[in-house]
């Protein structure tokens, strides 16, 4: 059986783990920051739909069909598919976010591939896959840190603690 992962590189974001899931999870707002994944429809329970919109550099934009698979709050979620049968191909797309201290953490995403397709994906849609996921990589770091600064002023003149992006 083929297999392949298609990695992001592991991006360092000046935020709390949990002020970072927040916006990880914000999936109303994507369309305002993610130029990978704009839009998201799910409702976050394990085996439902995930309807993914995306845009794929140097593929255009195209509406994906998974299925919740993977929930751990903070740290991780994971959605998949696959192509008429597990054989063919079948995909698990895992984000990552370990903190690394009090004030950072570290995002990641990976998403393995593995089936008889597996060969054709990687060299159709591999690097397009990688520029996606690194794109969003960087563009979820500078979401939360730009997030996480405007509420630190806004803590600073108020008192308040942080909350909800």
């Amino acid at each position: 059986m083929f297999q392949h992962t298609v990695q992001s590189d592991s991006v360092t974001i000046a935020v709390p783990q949990a002020f970072a899931w927040q916006v990880l999870l914000d999936f109303e707002r994507y369309e305002q920051w993610n130029p990978f994944t704009f839009k998201v429809k799910t409702d976050l329970v394990i085996g439902q739909l995930v309807e993914l919109h995306v845009h794929l550099p140097k593929r255009g934009k195209s509406v994906q069909k998974e299925y919740l698979k993977h929930l751990q709050a903070p740290e991780q979620i994971a959605w998949g598919m696959h192509i008429l049968a597990p054989q063919l191909l079948k995909a698990r797309r895992t984000q990552y976010l370990t903190k690394l201290n009090h004030n950072q953490c570290q995002y990641r995403t990976d998403d393995a591939l593995e089936g008889l397709l597996t060969p054709l994906v990687k060299a159709l849609y591999g690097e397009s896959m990688r520029q996606g996921f690194n794109q969003m990589a960087h563009a979820l770091k500078l979401r939360a840190e730009t997030l996480w600064q405007q509420q630190q002023e806004e803590q600073h003149e108020s008192g308040t603690a942080y909350s909800t992006p």
